[in-house]
């Protein structure tokens, strides 16, 4: 251990003692280039399932007595008959842990928890937040936090940003018909209108503007749930409409002051949770600002440190890939278009942590490691498949699968129920994969 990392864990040890405005040492920290048990001292690496709700009511109930048990394949996709699962529980936490993992990353969107306008969080979701988390608590089972968005937000048909939010960053944009802009709409993969379902509504307005002031317009829009069919197609998170807010969002002034707030006030909501020992502050991050994205990625680090010091933070890259190639990691440091005084903080803080998702598993873990050499932080694998869950594992970097459950009954696969009023969550952007035991990824 460096004198450095040595003096910087004494302080945080002694910080957190005594803890700041009353919260509670996590129960995991980093020190270092790597996650570390806070009463030991031992290295940690974490493994689990990611457990995401991606519609109302955003977080699984605390209820029942069995574990989850999705049952989503093509013969009850035809048939309307798909099962999902409404509640994480007693019985979830024992499966996880008989497992032999950890840990689970635990979605908490901004649009779900924040919906208004306002210096405070949802009371409903914050009941069901604390639900969770004092089960956690008492099973130790630790908990990342997760910002969880899908190109960008529900007003362009993704999901994340609060629709009041958009208001602010595209108010000339809400309910219409989404496009995308030069350079993205030269490259057919980002260009929504080369994207399955677009079709279905080019050129109507009225159908692009029905349920614009609704919160769940990317559930409820007819047009919305034709692009939303399948699959999570990045063309949604390049539009003018998602590139707007994620500028909003990135740039300095009352867009990112608004992010940020949102993680202060999370950061105060699991003060008292120390399981909750994470934030990952926003998934696959839909922007080539990289100077203003690590920018921002402090400034709420800042925030969250205020309030719960020893928690760890996550910085990401553009759509949280992996893709830096080590060898340029290794060559110039990989701190292209970062302002020096972020680096430093990575490097100082030991609360710093690289989220990464997917990407080919030997590539993506080498650049991974040339990242914890380098920049001298530690890195999570936040979202794998098997392989890179497997490949992570072996490289003794922490890793979450997607995902225990679908966590949504929405669309023709469960019967096309009435959105929202009688649905659970949405199953929309990459959702049809849930699996509590992922028998393949051990």
């Amino acid at each position: 251990m460096s004198m450095r990392t040595g003096a910087a864990a004494l302080a945080v040890a002694a910080i957190c003692a005594v803890g700041v405005h009353g919260a509670q040492p996590r129960l995991v920290r980093i020190d270092g280039r790597r996650f570390v048990e806070a009463k030991s001292g031992a290295a940690i690496v974490l493994g689990g399932p990611n457990v995401v709700v991606k519609g109302p009511p955003y977080l699984p109930a605390v209820a029942g007595d069995t574990i989850c048990n999705d049952v989503v394949n093509s013969a009850c996709q035809e048939d309307g008959t798909c099962v999902s699962c409404e509640t994480f529980n007693q019985a979830d936490v024992d499966h996880i842990k008989a497992r032999g993992w950890n840990f689970i990353r635990l979605g908490v969107m901004w649009a779900g928890a924040q919906p208004r306008d306002e210096d405070a969080l949802d009371p409903a979701f914050l009941d069901r937040l604390h639900a969770i988390l004092n089960l956690t608590d008492r099973n130790g089972l630790h908990v990342m936090l997760d910002n969880h968005g899908d190109m960008v937000g529900g007003a362009g048909c993704g999901n994340g940003l609060p629709l009041w939010f958009q208001k602010q960053a595209a108010p000339g944009l809400i309910g219409t018909q989404p496009t995308t802009g030069f350079p993205y709409n030269l490259i057919k993969e980002l260009n929504i209108a080369h994207q399955g379902g677009y079709e279905v509504c080019d050129g109507n307005a009225s159908a692009w503007a029905e349920h614009a002031d609704d919160p769940n317009y990317n559930i409820l829009n007819r047009c919305c749930q034709a692009l939303n069919g399948g699959g999570n197609p990045p063309g949604t998170g390049f539009t003018h409409i998602s590139q707007r807010s994620m500028d909003y969002l990135l740039l300095p002034g009352p867009g990112r002051d608004a992010f940020v707030r949102y993680w202060r006030l999370m950061a105060a909501a699991v003060a008292d949770h120390p399981s909750a020992f994470a934030a990952e502050l926003m998934n696959e991050p839909m922007s080539i600002r990289r100077k203003d994205m690590f920018n921002t990625w402090k400034a709420c680090a800042d925030a969250i440190t205020e309030v719960v010091p020893d928690m760890s933070v996550a910085v990401a890259d553009i759509g949280e890939g992996g893709v830096l190639p080590a060898w340029v990691t290794k060559l110039t440091g990989g701190h292209e278009f970062i302002d020096g005084d972020v680096v430093a903080w990575m490097k100082e803080s030991n609360t710093a942590f690289m989220a990464w998702h997917y990407g080919a598993a030997a590539s993506s873990v080498a650049n991974m490691l040339a990242v914890t050499e380098r920049w001298g932080i530690p890195t999570f694998g936040t979202e794998l498949q098997c392989s890179q869950f497997n490949a992570a594992a072996a490289a003794n970097i922490s890793h979450s699968y997607w995902h225990y459950s679908s966590y949504c009954t929405t669309g023709p696969a469960f019967g096309n129920r009435v959105p929202v009023v009688d649905t659970f969550g949405a199953c929309i952007l990459g959702w049809a994969g849930g699996d509590s035991t992922k028998r393949d990824c051990v």
